[in-house]
């Protein structure tokens, strides 16, 4: 069985939409980004990884037995992502100091060609748009910080051309899950078939690696591990001795976790989705949050209100659900730019960036030990209510929304400073 049906690579009339061309592949010869699809013959066991805009001389095939141990597999699946969507000019806002994006550079020959690589954003110096029969063009300059590849590690100036935003990961290609699969039972296979040679019947603790459901990591798992690492590197960025580090990865045992998809892409999902809100009423109830979110998206969330200090102004808390198409749902509800929440007092709700939300393995509300209380729908809360665009309730939404996104931005330079302090005082009684 062939999942995508094509003309052999000799057929020089063959003429692909490059709208196929939906994902990104990081070649190990360079290092660099590019558009691809990819075939997967079942019968031949082998992917095929076809560049845009290249021969066909230039496809890798990548057989099964190429990978020796499930890690080389797992390896490959990190190296694709779907396809990165270029920076327009009315969107230089969107990206701010420690966003990660995919950016074009240039060879440091002349004939060098352009190759894309993952870079944080160091800085933005923003400039007055320039607006041309109707056309707006950004004259904003980007410091960008290399991650990989030939720049790595290396400060570089750019325009809004070079840069590319990040879509989310939220499924492993089918064709590339199938695959993967069918690279792991034959690598079990063969570890089944050593030890019975050596060793006879095997017991269950001299196949430790057999199981494909425990003990071999499922797509989602790895998925897990690239929004996870996305999210430290956006975090985690080098400039003039800066070194600031938000997140660290959880241990987790390879056999708790989403189950690993279907060829097809369905899978099922067991993941908790979290959602972090800012800027709550101090004496919000967890039942009023899932009320009203029931009551706008149909979806009954976990919603959790953490403890916050008397000095505080606001409250933050957490929702959570319990698969990728609910969590969609409620997230393009929650921060949809046509209408703000709000409070019964005027408080507006702030939803944090996506790039700190992401799916859970383990259940949130084992690491969080908040009791809640239960929800019983009936109506629509009044704790809460939905103010739309164009309205003078929404303008003041707005106008305190943005108090508090700068409140945030300013305690995360505080965050930064304090442990570039700590550091070097830490250092300092080190050295002596």
């Amino acid at each position: 069985m062939v999942l995508e049906v094509e003309a052999r690579p000799e057929a020089e009339a063959e003429m692909v939409p490059v709208e196929l061309y939906d994902l990104e592949y990081r070649a190990k010869e360079d290092d660099a980004w590019y558009s691809v699809r990819v075939v997967f013959d079942s019968e031949a066991e082998t992917l095929t990884v076809k560049y845009h805009c290249f021969p066909a001389v230039q496809d890798l095939i990548l057989c099964s037995g190429d990978f020796e141990t499930e890690e080389k597999v797992d390896d490959l699946i990190r190296r694709f992502r779907p396809l990165s969507k270029q920076l327009q000019d009315n969107e230089c806002r969107k990206v701010k100091i420690g966003t990660l994006v995919c950016a074009s550079h240039a060879g440091p020959g002349v004939d060098d060609d352009i190759k894309f690589y993952d870079a944080v954003i160091d800085d933005v110096q923003h400039q007055k748009h320039i607006f041309a029969e109707e056309a707006e063009e950004c004259t904003c300059t980007f410091v960008l910080f290399w991650q990989h590849g030939h720049p790595s590690g290396t400060l570089t100036s750019a325009n809004i051309g070079s840069i590319c935003t990040m879509e989310p990961i939220l499924q492993v290609d089918p064709k590339i899950c199938a695959f993967a699969m069918s690279v792991k039972e034959k690598i079990a296979s063969s570890k089944c078939s050593l030890v019975l040679s050596n060793h006879g019947l095997p017991s269950k603790e001299a196949l430790p690696g057999l199981s494909l459901e425990k003990n071999s990591k499922s797509s989602q798992n790895i998925l897990q591990e690239m929004e996870t690492d996305r999210v430290c590197k956006s975090l985690t960025w080098k400039s003039e001795g800066r070194i600031c580090n938000y997140i660290h990865r959880m241990n987790q045992d390879d056999d708790i976790g989403p189950e690993p998809c279907n060829i097809d892409g369905s899978g099922t999902d067991k993941g908790q989705h979290l959602i972090l809100v800012y800027n709550l009423e101090k004496d919000i109830t967890p039942s009023s949050i899932k009320q009203f979110i029931y009551v706008q998206t149909d979806i009954l969330p976990q919603a959790f209100v953490f403890p916050s200090l008397l000095h505080d102004q606001f409250a933050r808390g957490a929702i959570l659900v319990d698969c990728q198409q609910k969590f969609q749902t409620m997230y393009k509800f929650l921060s949809s730019p046509e209408h703000l929440i709000v409070s019964s007092r005027g408080r507006p709700w702030v939803i944090l960036e996506k790039s700190l939300m992401g799916a859970f393995g383990t259940p949130l509300w084992n690491l969080i030990p908040l009791s809640q209380d239960d929800v019983h729908i009936k109506g629509t809360s009044k704790e809460l209510h939905v103010v739309y665009s164009g309205t003078a309730s929404y303008k003041r939404a707005k106008k305190l929304r943005n108090i508090i996104l700068e409140y945030i931005d300013h305690e995360r330079r505080v965050c930064e400073k304090f442990a570039s302090d700590e550091k070097k005082i830490l250092q300092s009684y080190q050295s002596n």
